[in-house]
């Protein structure tokens, strides 16, 4: 049941991240590019540091709802074990998508981090009410 759930909640953040590219488009209307990237790095600090009821807590309900802190914390820690220790952000940048069952307009903020083995590429989206949409952490 718990893998279960964990891969749902992957799915789901993979919806919702689907088609963000690294080339960028212009966030949506009344986003700023700082603040998209300010809000991302605290949660890839909170992922690396084991924060993970403080990120689900940051989720939007609908984003609650396909996940848990034990998913979040599952789907981290196969990547960290990877990866192992966060060691320094090397790029980031900020992205404009749209959902395309919804046409919802958000954020992404993308940031690429140096591990001890490999790096991951994070993104972390968020509305345009600057709520936590989803993540994703990708291995490289």
């Amino acid at each position: 049941m718990r893998k279960i759930a964990l891969m749902v909640a992957v799915l789901g953040a993979l919806v919702l991240l689907a088609g963000c590219k690294v080339s960028g488009n212009p966030l949506p209307e009344g986003m700023e590019e700082e603040t998209v990237l300010e809000q991302g790095r605290e949660v890839v600090a909170m992922l690396n540091a084991g924060e993970w009821q403080e990120v689900y807590d940051l989720l939007r309900s609908d984003a609650r709802e396909t996940s848990s802190p034990e998913t979040i914390q599952s789907y981290m820690e196969e990547r960290l074990e990877k990866a192992k220790a966060y060691v320094k952000e090397t790029e980031a940048m900020a992205t404009g998508q749209k959902l395309k069952a919804t046409g919802e307009e958000y954020g992404t903020a993308v940031i690429y981090c140096k591990h001890e083995k490999k790096s991951i590429m994070y993104r972390v989206a968020y509305s345009v009410d600057m709520e936590l949409m989803g993540i994703e952490a990708k291995v490289q």
